[in-house]
């Protein structure tokens, strides 16, 4: 087997480097078949059979050069499309047939399951919402995404509601398993059409059979590089800190795109794009809150926190864009609280509360993201938080992603643990009140214009 390498001037004081995710599009828009089961075998088939080349591919590149890739994961395009004349059962069929074809091909994860519903709901729209909780219950790696507003649309109340339901529906059908089913349903807005894929959502028109994008995994090589600079220079200003920020970014995404582009040529695919979007993981060295703690913010949540992220995103973006000329449209930070140890750490200290999360989405979080919630939070309140979140991307135009868990039987403060790599939580409590009033008015909140 050949060894490729990496070359020797962009592993330059950089520690041991991964690829955080690599993910194959495909098209299955051509599937003609409007009989159920010629349909379902028609998709096992082919998202088999190219998921299996794709698995390998990573493998065998992963191997050349010497770079882990952490997670490969597999978006079909457009699904939507697809699940036209067809009920929540034949839909609930079509999920679970992803889902096998993802165990059988060894995929971390398969998406593509999504609604777009930011502008009104078609009769597709509400089948594919209704099938939702059935679909989490009964597949194991299946991500399924609405998208329920835009800046250019406001917010869709009517879905937001509906949703609300259907977050509280999928906890309950996973009760057995603390409501995982619920964080793998993500409401969304202002999702990019050039990508990345992000939470279920895939971007569809304008791209071809096979498109390979790549994720950057970029926390590690940042707090090096940011330790050793405050080892070399206790003092150091934030133009110096932020430029040691864009150096490790610059390094991580060129690698990203060698490794994207390697596996895209052994597949005969298009490469996509680069996502820059900065993710924490479980592990130690890999979280948010250290590498702010280094920056010089006591603790998460406490003052400062939105401007030292400020301070990462601008540097990590303008690395990156150095790096690459296909980076994705949308960059952010990404806090998703149950696969953060150091999120988790917070919250438990109280120093991290909803509120605080949903205030860091004007800094470049990425909104509310994997939060457990309790489990008598209602319908309403789930819904309202989710228009909050939604209305303030509005305003922003950010992409943003609002995942909540309901953990059925569990209160505020009490610990909970998932399986399937999202590790360890603490309930997060949400303000006590009426919410169904503004909730259960029907239509639109419109746009700012």
């Amino acid at each position: 087997m050949t060894q490729h390498r990496i070359p020797s001037s962009l592993l330059t004081d950089v520690p041991p480097l991964e690829v955080r995710t690599v993910t194959l599009a495909i098209n299955v828009g051509d599937l003609a078949e409007r009989t159920l089961h010629p349909l379902c075998d028609a998709m096992y088939q082919r998202v088999l059979a190219r998921s299996q080349a794709f698995v390998a591919a990573c493998g065998t590149v992963a191997a050349d050069y010497g770079i882990p890739i952490l997670q490969r994961r597999v978006y079909v395009t457009p699904l939507e499309r697809i699940a036209e004349g067809f009920g929540p059962e034949d839909l609930v069929n079509i999920a679970r047939t992803l889902d096998g074809a993802a165990a059988n091909a060894h995929l971390d994860l398969i998406g593509g399951y999504f609604v777009r519903a930011a502008q009104a709901m078609s009769s597709t729209s509400r089948q594919m919402i209704a099938a939702l909780p059935a679909i989490l219950a009964q597949t194991d790696r299946v991500q399924t995404a609405v998208e329920a507003a835009s800046r250019p649309a406001g917010v869709n109340l009517d879905v937001v509601e509906l949703l609300g339901h259907k977050v509280k529906e999928a906890a309950a059908a996973t009760a057995d398993r603390s409501g995982i089913g619920a964080a793998y349903l993500g409401v969304l807005a202002n999702v990019p059409p050039d990508g990345p894929p992000v939470a279920g959502s895939c971007p569809s028109d304008g791209w071809g059979e096979l498109t390979v994008h790549v994720s950057v995994s970029a926390m590690g090589p940042i707090q090096q590089a940011v330790k050793q600079r405050l080892q070399d220079d206790p003092r150091a200003s934030l133009a110096t800190l932020s430029g040691d920020i864009k150096t490790a970014a610059f390094q991580a995404t060129r690698i990203a795109e060698v490794i994207g582009r390697a596996i895209a040529r052994q597949l005969g695919a298009d490469f996509g794009r680069v996502d820059l979007s900065l993710a924490p993981t479980i592990r130690s060295g890999q979280t948010i809150t250290e590498l702010l703690q280094l920056l010089g913010v006591s603790k998460f949540g406490s003052p400062g926190t939105a401007a030292a992220l400020l301070l990462v995103l601008s540097s990590v973006k303008a690395g990156g864009a150095f790096a690459s000329a296909d980076i994705a449209s949308d960059v952010s930070i990404l806090l998703p609280v149950l696969r953060d140890s150091g999120l988790v750490s917070a919250t438990e200290a109280g120093s991290l509360a909803v509120e605080h999360l949903a205030r860091l989405s004007a800094v470049g979080a990425q909104g509310l993201d994997l939060i457990p919630v309790p489990g008598d939070t209602t319908p309403a309140t789930l819904s309202a938080v989710m228009a909050d979140q939604l209305a303030s991307a509005v305003v922003n135009g950010r992409m943003t992603v609002v995942r909540l868990v309901p953990v059925p039987g569990k209160s505020a403060g009490e610990r909970v643990s998932f399986g399937r790599g999202l590790g360890d939580g603490v309930v997060l409590p949400l303000p006590s009140s009426d919410d169904a009033a503004l909730i259960h008015r029907s239509g639109r909140i419109p746009p700012l214009g």
